[in-house]
């Protein structure tokens, strides 16, 4: 990336897990002052990834180098990297503050108390700190959880799903924590199958596929690269369409989306009259609910390949 090192270097990883291959020579260079988005469906080797650039797991083969030493020879590289767990990993009888002594006493952390008030307060924790975990809401376990990992002050911090299953104001407050991060140099690792938080938040992102990160760059990039400027059009159906009237809207270059009465289209902007296509599907004889049109995503491009991998 512009001529930088990477600050981790994955080199032909390759792993197996219950005889069944989950990478097949994978290539990953992350750099200082990056979030990268880690994508692709359940059981993909996302996690897996993660635990082998922290140490938590070896592979079969493979390189993996921080700063340009190798784990396995230097294990003293591991220090610069903290991976933060999907599970939420707090004792839930003790207050976060307590929660926070533990884990700092454990990580051998210096000036913990000193350490402990700065990572609650960049983290909005605390107005928190005497509270029960247990009590806490779910956006609030995720903040204490990233806390944790915090303690050793990681220039490399992996994050496992840091922001499933809780609501828009903690995943805001979230994104917040890790932008600042960044700016502050750190690199980052978040796993996600919220592909329109990948968008907005990371500088890149790669999709593990078939053992290998089959697609990498920068999100805005890689969707330009594949649609160009044309827009998505989306049409929506009050009832499924017939045979006759499906052969009508694929030749009017829509396929099946979400539903039977959902269709999508991308089309050149200076070809699209939203009036003038709704007459056509209607004189088709389909009862058009509603069309809407957007520019497309990494949730349409994601869908394209989902598309021409089952038509393969």
């Amino acid at each position: 990336m512009n001529g930088l090192a990477p600050v981790v270097r994955v080199r032909n990883a390759v792993h197996a897990f219950k005889g069944r291959n989950v990478f097949s020579g994978l290539d990953l260079d992350l750099f200082k002052a990056e979030i990268f988005g880690l994508l692709g469906p359940n059981g993909v080797g996302k996690t897996t990834l993660m635990k082998a650039i922290s140490g938590r797991i070896r592979l079969a083969s493979g390189d993996i180098e921080v700063d340009g030493g190798n784990i396995l020879r230097e294990p003293s590289r591991l220090s610069a990297i903290s991976f933060a767990p999907q599970e939420i990993s707090l004792y839930q009888h003790l207050t976060v503050k307590e929660n926070l002594q533990v884990f700092a006493s454990a990580a051998g952390a210096p000036e913990a108390e000193r350490l402990i008030r700065t990572l609650m307060a960049e983290t909005g924790l605390q107005d928190r700190a005497d509270q029960i975990a247990a009590t806490l809401s779910g956006g609030y376990q995720r903040r204490v959880n990233i806390c944790i990992a915090l303690l050793k002050r990681p220039r490399i911090l992996l994050l496992d799903e840091p922001t499933v299953g809780i609501d828009i104001d903690a995943r805001e407050s979230i994104h917040r924590l890790l932008e600042d991060l960044r700016r502050k140099g750190a690199t980052i690792v978040v796993s996600t199958h919220d592909l329109d938080q990948a968008q907005r938040l990371c500088d890149r992102v790669g999709l593990i596929q078939n053992g290998r990160i089959s697609l990498q760059g920068r999100p805005e990039t890689l969707v330009r690269d594949a649609f160009g400027d044309r827009l998505e059009v989306v049409a929506e159906l009050r009832a499924p369409a017939n045979d006759g009237q499906r052969a009508a809207l694929e030749a009017a270059g829509f396929a099946t989306h979400a539903s039977d009465v959902q269709w999508l289209g991308h089309f050149d902007p200076q070809h699209i009259d939203v009036a003038e296509l709704r007459s056509r599907l209607t004189r088709s004889g389909l009862r058009v609910q509603e069309i809407r049109v957007h520019e497309p995503d990494l949730s349409s491009l994601f869908l394209r390949m989902a598309q021409q991998e089952l038509a393969a």
